[in-house]
């Protein structure tokens, strides 16, 4: 590895202390000292006059499990700052994994996530089964960027019940076997185990996190405690929903000991109180011990919905059944009296958040299949409702219609309030997370959250100082997600840094390009300004350039 030194930059080292002029020397990926005035010898300088020198940014809820195998640099992680990321979120993963059950799990990993499934299968070295194998492959895979992966419990639930693991309660002996699995995960460097009470496959089935009872969960939270590990869940839609999960789960997490964090903490327009409910539960949580933390992210949730393939339906299941369906099969429903009624029901009684069908006028159209029909762009569902006149199902399914499906509508879904963001932003019970970065490529760009939290709520409203904002994303991450080695700027520590001046940061809006095996698309943002990263003491990007190198790959917790 190449050594480096530092000058002449404002070092903030990511405690939340106060920044210092002082010069950093590299040797060997990691952080050999720091004082002012150093001397160069042989090896590259940079100057870092006028910019802040920081550890490397922990984005600590990601799905780029799958998507390092074909995009190993992460872009554009490392050009909005990003040295190392969590994925493994939402009880999902690629291990353990039998692989008898692989194209089943795959599709539904690629489903929830909104993955090309034959990426999955066909990109993927797939050579291992239990997650001790599956972190050797990742050890020998060279990446831009440090990975960590939490351990999923559908994965586990799945490895030891198989086809039951979807349908019922774990028994005594199954228990067991779960905890000896988790067991083995951890000991093979996985930070803690994810859990969904959320999620639902393409048929409309909860994933087998949902199965679990009181039994379960304690004996799983004794091994994580075991293991000073940490425990990442998501849980239903509704706020009442939302807070009992909340205290039955804490109950498990405050008897162990262990760290939680709950994906995903947002403000809603729709429901202003929900957000403050869910603070005060959180509050509660902690003084009787349950160490739960809201993961918060500065992004406003746009979503970009299609009707090729989405989960944003998985709530309405006569839509969801559409969506998914061939198109030969849309093209049909869309014309049958029966499929019409049933969505028309399904419409109306979904509490779905991703779709709202009784708020059509938050959808706003944001492309249409024929030039004709441009005039429409920019406007809404509850325009074409008032216009076509009719139930908003029938409306929606007459023009999917007219424009052979090749359409979509936009809805902000969250955080459009930036004074209630910072607010979540800034509580003590948030963790500043929950990009999502790696899934959904084709809904939004995850992306930039760091950026945006340095730009918007440090720079331009002044709801964070930027020692704190650092701090929040890095040695904050490290120390609650148990990575020793990240997140503060200290001699001995590795070398994961980021070099940026405030006022050069810009966070601009999604885009889509065409750059996926086999030309497919995906919506990306351009580099956010940051002079260099790097990582392990490498150089990833430079200027908003990647630079190709990949010096990262695999970290185990305890590194």
């Amino acid at each position: 590895m190449s050594s480096l030194l530092i000058r002449n930059g404002t070092v903030m080292d990511g405690t939340g202390s106060p920044g210092k002029k002082a010069d950093i020397r590299i040797r060997e990926g990691r952080i050999a000292e720091i004082a002012p005035d150093l001397d160069p010898q042989d090896e590259q300088v940079i100057d870092a006059t006028g910019a802040v020198v920081a550890p490397g940014f922990i984005d600590s809820h990601t799905h780029f499990d799958a998507t390092i195998y074909w995009d190993p640099l992460c872009d554009p992680m490392p050009q909005h700052g990003v040295t190392t990321v969590l994925a493994g979120n939402c009880s999902l993963g690629l291990a353990p994994m039998r692989p008898d059950d692989r194209r089943a799990q795959v599709d539904v990993y690629s489903y929830i996530e909104d993955m090309p499934a034959d990426l999955l299968n066909d990109v993927i070295p797939w050579d291992w089964e239990s997650y001790a194998e599956y972190g050797k492959t990742m050890s020998a895979t060279p990446l831009g960027i440090n990975l960590v992966a939490f351990v999923g419990h559908s994965q586990i639930r799945a490895y030891v019940m198989g086809n039951a693991a979807w349908e019922r309660a774990a028994t005594g002996e199954e228990i067991a076997a779960m905890a000896r699995e988790l067991d083995r995960s951890l000991a093979a460097g996985a930070p803690g185990m994810s859990f969904s009470l959320y999620d639902k496959d393409r048929d409309g089935r909860p994933v087998p996190s949902c199965h679990a009872d009181d039994a379960e969960l304690d004996a799983l939270c004794a091994t994580l405690a075991k293991h000073g590990a940490v425990f990442q869940f998501v849980p239903g839609d509704t706020t009442d929903v939302i807070i009992e999960q909340l205290e039955w789960l804490g109950t498990f997490l405050a008897r162990h000991g262990v760290t939680g964090f709950y994906n995903i903490l947002v403000h809603l327009d729709s429901d202003p109180e929900r957000s403050r409910r869910i603070i005060t539960c959180l509050e509660g949580l902690h003084a009787k011990g349950a160490r739960i933390f809201g993961m918060a992210s500065p992004r406003q949730f746009e979503l970009l919905i299609g009707f090729s393939e989405s989960i944003c339906f998985i709530s309405v299941p006569a839509w969801n059944r559409l969506v998914q369906a061939p198109m030969d099969e849309k093209r049909r429903l869309v014309d049958d009296a029966e499929w019409r009624a049933q969505a028309r029901s399904d419409a109306e009684s979904c509490v779905s958040v991703l779709f709202p069908f009784d708020k059509p006028e938050l959808l706003r159209i944001n492309s249409v299949g024929k030039p004709e029909l441009n005039d429409w762009f920019g406007r809404t569902l509850a325009d074409l409702v008032e216009d076509r006149g009719g139930h908003v199902s029938d409306v929606l399914a007459d023009w999917l219609k007219e424009n052979d499906f090749a359409t979509t509508f936009v809805f902000p879904i969250a955080n459009t309030d930036q004074a209630e963001v910072a607010r979540l932003l800034t509580s003590p019970v948030a963790f500043i997370s929950g990009s999502d970065a790696g899934a959904h490529l084709q809904m939004f760009c995850a992306a930039g959250d760091a950026t945006l939290l340095l730009t918007r709520y440090v720079r331009e409203r002044g709801d964070m100082s930027l020692e704190s904002a650092i701090h929040a994303l890095t040695g904050r991450q490290a120390e609650l997600l148990g990575l020793r080695d990240r997140g503060v700027l200290a001699p001995g520590k590795a070398a994961d840094i980021t070099i940026f001046a405030l006022d050069e940061l810009h966070y601009g809006p999604e885009k889509p390009v065409n750059d996926l095996p086999g030309d497919r698309p995906r919506l990306t943002r351009d580099p956010g300004g940051y002079r260099y990263t790097i990582v392990n003491g490498v150089v990833v990007q430079e200027g908003g350039q990647a630079t190709g190198a990949l010096p990262a790959g695999w970290l185990a917790r305890a590194a």
